[in-house]
């Protein structure tokens, strides 16, 4: 209020007395009346766009009837001084204004929705394309950007974790920086790739297939390409779950699409935002040990098992070594983003870095993430040109791997509680004056199973480089307000690093010669895209739309994989680490894969009156991987409508949207390069001949997929409701054959298989303001698959091996399902007492019996968010139903005795056999656990509940200036389960590899982790 709006009084004449004292009073009111008006006080918030769940930008918030007012920033906070009587107006191109009275309130959060009577929703879908969220024939899921860095993890992938219904992640148990898998409505693919495209701004991101271990034996986690990416640079990810939905980039997203939006330059001064996550980590569900019989002593020398008499002391001296063990983890994760530009040029920079420090000694990890992007707008925003380049360098040190061999935790998890393992970790090493050199020391030399722990961390180490660069450019020309053409190109180089130097004495099993071991790795994968689309929007008799676009791409992917070991002959000179130094050339093996993909695609959208659209597309792909075969061309078509019930029948105004949508695709799923056409290899510096047969009929793998679902947006936009089921069928499988003897090849394929996956996903959120300055928006996303074989071959009646190791078989099986587990039995009678032959003995079975099933039937995620004024909870709590895992861990902790169970056993008179009769502990375990023995007896329920996530923040507003905050946030991750059956973390993995999820064999154990989140906007 400006004192030019306040009228004078004309007084009459008076007498001067009177007059002064008049206007006096009058003066003194005015005065009080002003204060009381002008009373400013500040107002701060946060705006929502409530139907995509993300920070609303840009958003203007005025002070009603004046120019006073502000934008909100790039996470959508606004701070602006008004008086107390103000009315706040929020305005956002394409949605509806929203007042607020500010009153007494300090802090007024909005969420804005779409108004469907001006600008439709548009979001990005396959290629870039946009369209109307409303007018979708298929389901998609949104994360925003915050959903990542609320409680960072060194590997991204795993804050996804319950937040996307129908996405199954599996982290690896190797460590600090190790890799997670992503699947999509189930495996469907034998021998391919299982998990979904990562596009990056429209372009696909290269994911090579990298190292993993595969079995018991020794092995590496090579990483993977999605967590690389710096979560500070991602506005926001769209879970593209359908082939349908992703039919557009054909065979290389049969599994699903992850499309990422990343953070661009907005117009503006400019803004520095900065954040720092600091957490420690600790071990959770680690083995049962116990402390009170030991190991057989004959002499001086220890047994490795721990069958012997009860200790002495009964401390629990076997969980000591183990917590001694372990170190407590730190992760500490800083980043920094600068963006701003004028209405030509908006530019985004970022950096960060990421150090952790793993639970287990030695292991530590390092990454930096560097990336610019650079957007114009030119010739009166006709032309749109978009550039963006990031470097990321990472580093990993002794980054564990499962396995039962050349693993630390095998020695700490067995060692006898009779036994001084502070000696053998304060002497890992010993002088061996024999050789002149530090020679392994440890209670059992010439084991191969376990091995000094402190001597597998300190020598025989692994250091692991990863280099990724990635450069995209796109131009976007608008020819007409209805057509435009577009363009984009980008190259994604990774070049990856290993080395791994096994000191002289480690056991010859696995560093022959005595000399010591050398491995080097060179992987080299390097992508080359391109896309050029015409688009075409329009609108006739504002009824008829037409939205089409006709594209053509390319994709060439070239792979150098260079393997240099000295595994056969081992060092000429002990310890000294360097190629010339291998024995007679070692072991070398050269791959060298080169895959090109060219496509055109096309699609068309008709719309009527808003109200009913109908979706059609198509696309050919030529494959390379294909050549010297009739199928290297390959069509796929898809088919979607969708109907705005609310459109067509008089509802009540509750409801803001109710949609009905169908679609149907047939998409292929590429082969590998040179399955068509093998070709002969190099190694040990000669030619290795291929021992394929050519497979020139070979056809592309090709999945039917089909999807129905139900939207419902109701009271104001603030309730949501979202349900899909859907069915896929993937055939002309392919699978490798044993060949005759006469044939000349020891293998050749064959097209064979259909593995069918339905089910259904459901998700739902609310928004309640139920108390002045008080929100409560719970989410909850539920599914539940259903995997099946439908068909193999009959070449293949006793099943496809996707993996076996210490008796554990998991393959496909016809009728059977995708994950299933095989193994020996301990025979049962009808009253399941276990069986005995006429020497007393347990009876084993000699055939593999079918266990269960590693994948999960049903998946559930409930996020929680509360907010009083500045003050913000958020609690994650998610949870698996079904499915199995397989502990080769305890299996092998009950062989050597360890464990709290054979010592309760013992202590109870031995284990009873569910006849009234009781077997000797030790005759019981050696024979049904172990390498060799009664796998039905470690395959337990991968049921589990758990504390995922956990936030506790309060922001500080213009702290450091107007719109200039600072948040601190309490977070912590995996607190603790709910339930479990399981004796470690169901969820965790052996290897990322088809055929190892739900295998544990002596992974790290899970870990939780508490610490603090800072955030400072400058």
């Amino acid at each position: 209020m400006s004192m030019r709006n306040v009228e004078f009084i004309n007084f009459p004449k008076q007498s001067g007395f009177m007059k002064k004292g008049l206007l006096l009073f009058v003066l003194f009111c005015i005065g009080t009346c002003t204060n009381v008006l002008w009373a400013q006080k500040k107002v701060s918030g946060v705006v929502m766009d409530q139907s995509a769940n993300l920070p609303l930008i840009g958003c203007n918030v005025v002070e009603k009837g004046t120019t006073n007012g502000t934008v909100t920033d790039l996470d959508g906070n606004y701070t602006l001084e008004v008086p107390e009587n103000a009315i706040l107006q929020f305005s956002f191109l394409g949605m509806t204004t929203v007042e607020e009275p500010v009153n007494d309130r300090t802090v007024i959060n909005v969420d804005m929705f779409s108004d469907t009577q001006k600008i439709e929703e548009v979001v990005v879908t396959a290629m870039g394309i946009q369209r109307k969220a409303k007018s979708l024939t298929y389901a998609t899921q949104q994360v925003a950007g915050q959903e990542l860095t609320r409680a960072k993890d060194a590997n991204l992938i795993n804050a996804l974790q319950g937040k996307a219904a129908g996405m199954l992640i599996s982290p690896n148990a190797t460590g600090a920086g190790g890799s997670s898998k992503i699947i999509l409505r189930g495996n469907k693919s034998a021998y391919g790739n299982n998990q979904p495209l990562i596009v990056i701004d429209g372009v696909p991101m290269n994911s090579p297939e990298t190292t993993q271990l595969a079995g018991e034996y020794e092995g590496r986690d090579g990483g993977d390409a999605l967590g690389n990416l710096n979560p500070d640079d991602i506005a926001s990810m769209n879970v593209l779950k359908g082939a349908s939905a992703a039919a557009l980039y054909g065979s290389m997203a049969a599994n699903g699409v992850i499309m990422i939006t990343t953070k661009k330059g907005r117009e503006g001064a400019a803004r520095v935002d900065f954040s720092s996550n600091i957490t420690l980590e600790s071990p959770m569900s680690l083995p049962k040990l116990q402390g009170r019989y030991g190991a057989v002593k004959v002499g001086d020398q220890l047994n490795n098992m721990s069958w012997g008499d009860k200790v002495a002391d009964n401390d629990n001296h076997a969980m000591d070594n183990v917590n001694d063990f372990y170190r407590t983890g730190s992760t500490f994760i800083n980043s920094v983003t600068i963006n701003g530009g004028t209405e030509k040029v908006q530019s985004f920079m970022s950096y960060a870095n990421t150090t952790a420090f793993g639970i287990m000694p030695t292991n530590d990890f390092q990454r930096h993430n560097m990336s610019t992007r650079e957007t114009f707008n030119l010739f009166g925003d006709r032309l749109t040109i978009d550039a963006s380049l990031s470097y990321i360098s990472q580093k990993g040190t002794n980054r564990p791997h499962g396995g039962t061999y050349i693993n630390p935790l095998t020695g700490l998890y067995t060692f006898p509680v009779n036994g001084d393992f502070g000696y053998y970790k304060d002497n890992f090493e010993k002088f061996n004056e024999d050789r002149n050199l530090m020679a392994h020391n440890w209670y059992l030399p010439d084991d191969d199973f376990s091995a000094n722990p402190y001597w597998i961390l300190n020598r025989i180490k692994s250091t692991e480089r990863r280099d990724r660069v990635m450069a995209s450019a796109s131009a976007k020309f608008k020819i007409t307000d209805w057509l435009n053409v577009q363009g984009r190109l980008s190259v994604d180089n990774t070049f990856d690093r290993f080395e791994r130097k096994w000191h002289a004495t480690t056991t010859a099993t696995w560093a022959p010669g005595g000399n010591g071991r050398y491995r080097q790795e060179r992987f080299d994968a390097k992508q080359f895209y391109g896309d050029l689309m015409l688009n075409f929007n329009k609108t006739w008799n504002e009824k008829w739309e037409l939205n089409a676009s006709l594209g053509t791409s390319f994709q060439d992917n070239k792979v150098q994989n260079v393997i240099l070991d000295s595994d056969k002959l081992g060092l000429m000179e002990a310890n000294f680490f360097v190629p010339e130094n291998i024995n007679g050339n070692g072991n070398q093996r050269t791959s060298n894969p080169r895959k090109r993909l060219n496509s055109v695609f096309g699609t068309v959208q008709f719309g009527y009156n808003g109200m009913i659209y109908l979706d059609v597309t198509g696309r050919n792909d030529w494959s390379s991987a294909l050549a010297f075969t009739d199928n290297f061309s390959y069509f796929y078509p898809s088919f979607g409508l969708t109907a705005l019930l609310n459109e067509m029948i008089p509802m009540t105004d509750k409801i803001n949207l109710l949609k009905i949508r169908g679609s149907y695709s047939i998409v292929g799923n590429d082969v590998p390069a040179y399955i068509t056409h093998p070709m002969d290899g190099i190694n040990l510096g000669g030619l290795e001949p291929n021992t394929k047969e050519p497979f020139t009929e070979m056809k592309p793998e090709k999945m039917h997929s089909m999807e129905f679902g139900l939207d419902l947006t109701m009271l104001d936009n603030r309730l949501n409701f979202d349900i899909t089921y859907y069915k896929t069928n993937n055939k002309n499988q392919y699978f490798s054959i044993s060949s005759p003897l006469a044939s000349g090849y020891d293998s050749y394929y064959i097209n064979a298989g259909n593995i069918q996956n339905q089910g259904f996903e459901a998700s739902i959120n609310y928004r309640w303001d139920f108390a002045e300055d008080w929100s409560w928006k719970p989410e909850f996303n539920i599914s539940y698959n259903q995997n099946k074989i439908k068909e193999l071959t009959d070449q293949l009646k006793n099943g496809v091996s996707l993996g076996s190791g210490a008796g554990l078989n998991f393959k496909l099986v016809e009728g059977g399902s995708y994950g299933d587990i095989y193994g020996k039995v301990a025979e049962r009678d009808e009253n399941g007492a276990f069986m005995l032959d006429k020497d007393g003995k347990l009876v084993i079975s000699t055939d593999e019996r079918h266990l269960g099933n590693v994948n999960p039937n049903w998946q559930l995620g409930w996020g929680n968010t509360f907010t009083y004024k500045d003050f913000s909870l958020y609690f994650l709590i998610d949870g698996k139903i079904g499915g199995n895992v397989a502990s080769q861990t305890q299996s092998y902790l009950d062989a050597y005795g360890v464990t709290e169970a054979t010592a309760d056993a013992r202590d109870d008179g031995g284990v009873d056999l569910g006849n009234g009769q009781k077997m000797d502990a030790q005759t019981f375990y050696t024979s049904t656990a172990g390498k060799e023995g009664a796998k039905d007896l470690y395959v337990y329920s991968a049921t589990n509940f758990r504390l995922r996530e956990l936030s506790l923040g309060y922001t500080f507003r213009n702290l450091l200036g107007a719109s200039k905050n600072l948040n601190l946030s309490f977070v912590a991750r995996n607190l603790f389960f709910i339930y479990k059956d399981a004796p470690t973390d169901p969820d965790m993995s052996v290897s990322t590899n088809n055929g190892w999820k739900g295998f544990d064999s002596f992974g790290l154990p899970a870990t939780r982790s508490y610490g603090i989140n800072l955030k400072v906007t400058f």
